[in-house]
């Protein structure tokens, strides 16, 4: 499955160098029973691809997400010696909140992830002081195009039980959902008001998330594996979103699951 990217986003070219621990398949299911064992893996992994676009390229950029998972990866990360001012980190998904709101993902990255040796990354915020995500659109897609460096090397996702992923609802409004999958006029993010969130969100756009060099989808528990499971063997990404990221064969895809949550 193809995707137009984003209006003045470059795309990862042919004559980029490709870290050799990428396969030719494209997705990849790493399974876990333990949850800690998935944390140190992915702790691993995002270090490499860090390390090896900073000494490739000079920088290296990062979207993460939200959710109970990412906190204990946020807080080893933190930890982690590396020169994290050369790192730029983004979101791929926020709920429109004060950010000094617990439902905030800003909040939970700056509290969690930029301290210790990562307190020198760099982070680019989704959030404006528009009453609405959707006054907000223009500004913020400038701020990504411009304060990030494309393609991104690392997007970590979450899936929910209703497949969707960032902030990509099929509860959504039909033409909500569709500027958030296909935008019209390159924009980088998109509001989503879906029916099973109490509060608006803002969400990077299936192009922009696409954009990238590596995508890790994180989940954990047998309810989760299911719906990856119909995921995965659906085909209407309406229905389930995440479908477009695990079904197209551009970017290599990591499915990281575990049985239980990390302990650590």
């Amino acid at each position: 499955m193809r995707v137009a990217l984003p209006f003045g986003v470059a795309a990862l070219r042919d004559d980029e160098p490709v870290p050799n621990f990428l396969d030719e398949d494209m997705t990849n299911e790493r399974i876990f029973q333990s949850g800690d064992d998935m944390l140190a893996a992915m702790v691993k992994e995002t270090v490499e691809r860090l390390e090896f676009a900073i000494a490739t390229r000079g920088h290296a950029s990062m979207a993460v997400a939200g959710g109970r998972f990412p906190k204990p990866l946020f807080e080893k990360l933190s930890t982690v010696k590396l020169d994290w001012s050369k790192v730029t980190v983004t979101l791929g998904d926020d709920r429109w909140v004060g950010l000094d709101d617990d439902q905030s993902n800003e909040k939970l990255v700056r509290d969690h992830f930029l301290i210790n040796e990562a307190q020198h990354a760099r982070f680019v915020s989704l959030k404006t002081g528009d009453a609405n995500p959707e006054d907000a659109i223009s500004t913020v897609s400038s701020r990504l195009r411009t304060d990030l460096n494309w393609p991104l090397d690392i997007v970590y996702l979450g899936m929910g039980d209703d497949g969707h992923t960032a902030s990509l609802f099929p509860s959504s409004a039909p033409d909500a959902l569709q500027k958030g999958l296909y935008p019209a006029h390159g924009e980088l993010v998109a509001a989503a008001r879906p029916t099973v969130s109490p509060v608006p969100r803002i969400s990077m756009t299936l192009p922009a998330i696409l954009n990238a060099r590596y995508i890790g989808i994180h989940i954990t528990g047998q309810s989760k594996w299911s719906t990856f499971e119909t995921a995965k063997n659906g085909t209407e990404i309406e229905e389930m979103p995440v479908r477009a990221i695990l079904q197209q064969t551009d970017i290599p895809v990591d499915l990281w699951w575990s049985a239980e949550n990390p302990k650590g």
